[in-house]
């Protein structure tokens, strides 16, 4: 698999340099002169993504049992920082949020919380794609295998998520690889039982929050529909910086486009080069110059290590921290 990774990751650097070269680096370097102190209020607009993010997975935890917002807060942005910077796919960004999450929570408390936190934030990314790829269809910038491949992967998305939910709703989550021969064989019969004992503790939380509170639930999955949507803000405010022709309508079906398009690109490390199009390809839906797309998803990029500079001071420190309160005890 890391050749494979390496692999992908090359060809990304690949793209985003034919990108670059074909958008014209002397046109991009006047753009960029033109934006000036505008990109440090692109970055700094993504606060308000990271807050309702945290905002959103806290909603996931039961109201006594809730983390203090400046713990999740911590670990959300720690969490996108390893995310950024690690082949993991995601996984190794919820293992630093279960991991740095409030302590005063149990171990079951929270893997139910980031499962039930996941599937809210997946319910908003994929309405707002969905939204996107309707923008896509209508624009018609995708045909033939493109758009064969798009509907496709859209479906595949659709069918997962929906599976996902109806598992964990039901409390049949992670009963499905806990339970069976298959657990035996690999983990032998007393590992294989203390994991089905486990799978069963987090299926039924998983269940009770659906049942029990399916008004939290409701509103993790608008929370997170917020803080991605604070991607429109950005573009709002990259526009109005240029002096370029926006309107609202047309800022939300971009962003709603380069979302639907960035949700496809899933399996591609950092979506390195498939970002960058993503946005070309909005900015052209929208009637705009591809090549100030590029600009709009480079100052992306500042924004992304700017935070993950600072989420990695955070995991740190939470380190030293978790480190010298287990010296204490």
């Amino acid at each position: 698999m890391r050749w494979l990774h390496r692999g992908l990751m090359w060809l990304g650097a690949i793209g985003l340099a034919l990108l670059v070269l074909r958008s014209g680096p002397a046109r991009l370097a006047r753009d960029a002169a033109a934006l000036g102190a505008g990109a440090a209020f692109v970055v700094a607009a993504a606060a308000l993504e990271h807050l309702l993010h945290a905002l959103a997975w806290g909603r996931c935890f039961a109201p006594r049992r809730r983390p203090p917002l400046r713990e999740l807060l911590g670990a959300q942005i720690a969490a996108h920082a390893v995310n950024l910077a690690t082949p993991t796919a995601t996984l190794g960004g919820e293992v630093v949020r279960g991991g740095l999450a409030w302590g005063g929570a149990s171990t079951g408390e929270r893997v139910a919380a980031l499962t039930a936190d996941r599937l809210s934030h997946a319910l908003a990314d994929v309405a707002i794609g969905l939204v996107g790829f309707a923008v896509l269809l209508r624009s018609g910038v995708l045909e033939g295998a493109a758009l064969a491949a798009s509907g496709a992967g859209a479906l595949a998305l659709v069918t997962g998520i929906g599976a996902f939910f109806s598992l964990q709703r039901r409390g049949r989550l992670a009963s499905v690889l806990g339970r069976g021969r298959a657990a035996r064989r690999l983990l032998g019969a007393d590992r294989a039982a203390r994991l089905a004992s486990g799978t069963r503790e987090l299926d039924g939380r998983l269940a009770a929050l659906h049942a029990e509170r399916p008004r939290d639930f409701a509103a993790a999955v608008a929370l997170h529909a917020l803080g991605t949507s604070v991607g429109a803000l950005q573009l709002a405010i990259f526009l109005a910086w240029l002096g370029a022709p926006w309107s609202a309508a047309g800022v939300a079906a971009m962003f709603a486009a380069a979302t639907a398009l960035d949700l496809l690109a899933f399996f591609v490390p950092a979506r390195l080069g498939a970002h960058e199009a993503a946005r070309m390809v909005a900015f052209a839906v929208g009637g705009l110059e591809p090549a100030r797309g590029l600009l709009f998803a480079l100052v992306l990029r500042v924004e992304q290590l700017a935070w993950a500079g600072l989420g990695i001071a955070l995991y740190a420190r939470a380190g030293r921290a978790l480190r010298r309160a287990a010296g204490a005890a």
